[in-house]
């Protein structure tokens, strides 16, 4: 079973998260696909079903700049019968209001345009590097599990 995950990074704690995820769904059976989200053709979604997107969250609550051309073209398409998965980074030092909303804004839009969520959005406070095994590892293998289930 194909997972695209899509992901924007700019210091680089979204890419660590995203690669150990796309790690643990392949050693559990999952064929996986790591793609920058402005290198992501919006052919890639539609043609596709399974997703992880991740990002974090950019000035004042906005969409890492490298997610919005794509967030743009999401716009556009119906995600009915498709399933997601949601990764935010963010830090409540800076406007704790705001923490990670760049998620929840592609995470909302995938649910109006048609799309399923498979769990809730995993939001990591700061720097992810301990908490890859302790909140990352459970949370993926949740997801491996769930992706597993529901294609019996």
């Amino acid at each position: 079973m194909n997972v695209y995950l899509i992901y924007a990074s700019t210091s680089g704690n979204v890419e660590i998260t995203i690669e150990f995820i796309a790690k643990l769904l392949s050693y559990m059976g999952f064929e996986t696909k790591l793609i920058r989200s402005e290198q992501t053709n919006i052919g890639i979604i539609v043609k596709n079903n399974k997703f992880v997107f991740a990002t974090s969250t950019w000035d004042h609550g906005k969409i890492n700049p490298f997610f919005v051309n794509l967030f743009e073209s999401m716009q556009k398409h119906n995600f009915q019968n498709k399933q997601a998965a949601f990764l935010g980074l963010g830090d409540r030092r800076y406007e704790p209001v705001f923490f990670c909303r760049a998620i929840d804004q592609i995470r909302d839009l995938w649910l109006e345009k048609g799309g399923q969520a498979v769990l809730p959005t995993l939001k990591i406070q700061g720097e992810p590097y301990d908490q890859l095994p302790t909140i990352v590892a459970p949370w993926a293998n949740l997801l491996a599990r769930t992706w597993a289930y529901k294609n019996d």
